[in-house]
């Protein structure tokens, strides 16, 4: 817990800083934490305490999709903004060529070997399935059904 308040105390310390860097590897992995480790608590909430007032009121609306989206977006823009920062283009394009003889795969997994591109995928996966286990555990409230298996399916997969 204390890492987490941490990594945010020190995202918004740097806000403060020059432009460049708050854009910095540093903040990108700090964000990468934070991405990894702040939806915990709201999973906890909706496969432990799904039906409590607490869990509604958090996950009932869209902030803390928002808030992991944004941490998702800062990584993105740092990341365009570092050199060799991301993947390069021609990597990302081989991971959709459909022509007989390429290999996408091998295109994604060359792609990962950049730590921002890694962060970039991770934040992405994460804030997704946070938002698809929203969506799981309002259509059980709608319906009155339980989810939480689901739910916690949704974010071990």
């Amino acid at each position: 817990p204390n890492s987490i308040m941490e990594s945010i105390s020190s995202l918004s310390t740097a806000a403060a800083a020059a432009p460049m860097d708050i854009l910095s590897n540093d903040n990108i992995k700090k964000a990468f934490s934070v991405a990894t480790f702040g939806p915990q608590y709201l999973w906890i909430l909706l496969v432990l305490l799904p039906n409590t007032q607490i869990t509604k009121k958090i996950m009932g609306g869209y902030g803390g999709i928002l808030a992991f989206s944004l941490v998702h977006l800062f990584i993105v823009i740092a990341s365009a903004s570092q050199e060799n920062g991301t993947a390069p283009i021609a990597e990302f394009n081989g991971v959709f060529d459909p022509s007989p003889d390429a290999d996408p795969q091998a295109a994604m997994i060359g792609m990962m070997k950049y730590p921002n591109f890694v962060s970039e995928e991770w934040s992405h996966v994460l804030t997704w399935d946070l938002f698809v286990g929203r969506w799981i555990w309002l259509d059980g409230l709608k319906r009155g059904i339980f989810t939480s298996h689901s739910v916690l399916l949704t974010n071990l997969i």
